[in-house]
C-alpha cells in the first residue's frame, strides 16, 4: 500500500514537469491557387520548470497561377511553328544608304556604298591613247540615285589628257567569304582624248568598289573606249568619301 501511494506521488511529480504542446495542422488560408498564402500556427504551451525552446521551420512553396494537375504539364515543351533564326553565313541583307535627320536618303551616297574623289593607276592593255597606256588617274564617284552613280575620271600621260564620263548601275554589297565585301557596278558613258589629236567614242565600264574603312574606298575598274583605236585599260586606285 504504502509503494502504491509512493509510486502515485511520483508519476503525479513527474507529470506537472513534462511540457504539454498543442498542435494544429498548418494550412493555407482560404486563397486559392495563389503565388503565396498566408499560413497560421498556433503558439505552442509549455508548461515546465526548464522550458526548452522550440523551433518551428515552415517551408514556403510558390505555387504559379492556376490549378496544374500534373508534374507533365509542368515540364512540356510548348508545340507550335519554330522559326529558324539562322542565316547563311554569306547572305547579306540590303545596305540602304544612309538618311538624314528627316529620313531623306543623302544624295551622294548609293546602295553600294558612299561617294568618293581619289587617285590611281591606270595599267592600258590595248591602245594608243591614255587609256591604253600608263597614266596617272584622278578619279570619282558621285551617287545620283540609290542604284545610279556617275563616275567621272581624268587621266593624264605626257601633254594630253583624257576624259571618261561613265554612268554606272551599283549592285548590292557582296560578302563571298569572311570579312571581304566589294560593291560591283557596270554601266557605259562618253571618252574623250583631248590632246592636238582629240577625239571621242561609247566606253564601257565595269568594277568593283571595296570599303577599306569609313573613311576609304578602294576602286578597281576595266575600262574599254573606242576612240581612233579600241583602247583598254585597267584602273587601281583609293578615294577619300565624302
Amino acid at each position: 500500500m504504502k509503494f502504491n501511494l509512493l509510486a502515485g506521488i511520483t508519476l503525479l511529480l513527474m507529470s506537472s514537469a513534462i511540457a504539454e504542446v498543442s498542435a494544429e495542422t498548418v494550412t493555407p488560408s482560404s486563397c486559392g491557387w495563389r503565388n503565396s498564402c498566408i499560413t497560421t500556427v498556433n503558439k505552442e504551451v509549455t508548461k515546465s520548470a526548464n522550458p526548452v525552446k522550440s523551433l518551428v521551420i515552415v517551408e514556403s512553396v510558390q505555387l504559379p497561377e492556376g490549378k496544374v494537375s500534373t508534374v507533365a504539364a509542368l515540364t512540356a515543351i510548348p508545340q507550335g511553328n519554330a522559326v529558324s533564326l539562322n542565316s547563311s553565313p554569306n547572305a547579306i541583307a540590303q545596305v540602304l544608304p544612309p538618311t538624314d535627320s528627316n529620313g531623306n536618303r543623302i544624295f551622294r551616297s548609293t546602295r553600294s556604298g558612299p561617294s568618293y574623289l581619289g587617285v590611281g593607276l591606270n595599267f592600258g592593255l590595248t591602245g594608243s591613247g591614255n587609256l591604253g597606256d600608263r597614266s596617272l588617274v584622278i578619279l570619282s564617284k558621285l551617287g545620283l540615285t540609290e542604284t545610279i552613280s556617275v563616275r567621272p575620271s581624268v587621266y593624264l600621260l605626257g601633254d594630253f589628257v583624257s576624259i571618261l564620263i561613265p554612268v554606272t548601275y551599283d549592285f548590292e554589297p557582296q560578302q563571298p567569304f569572311g570579312d571581304f565585301k566589294f560593291s560591283p557596278y557596270i554601266g557605259g558613258g562618253l571618252a574623250i582624248d583631248a590632246g592636238s589629236n582629240s577625239s571621242y567614242g561609247p566606253l564601257i565600264t565595269a568594277g568593283i568598289d571595296i570599303p577599306l574603312s569609313s573613311m576609304f574606298t578602294i576602286n578597281v575598274a576595266a575600262n574599254l573606249a573606242f576612240l581612233r583605236n579600241t583602247d583598254l585599260g585597267i584602273v587601281v586606285g583609293i578615294g577619300y568619301n565624302f
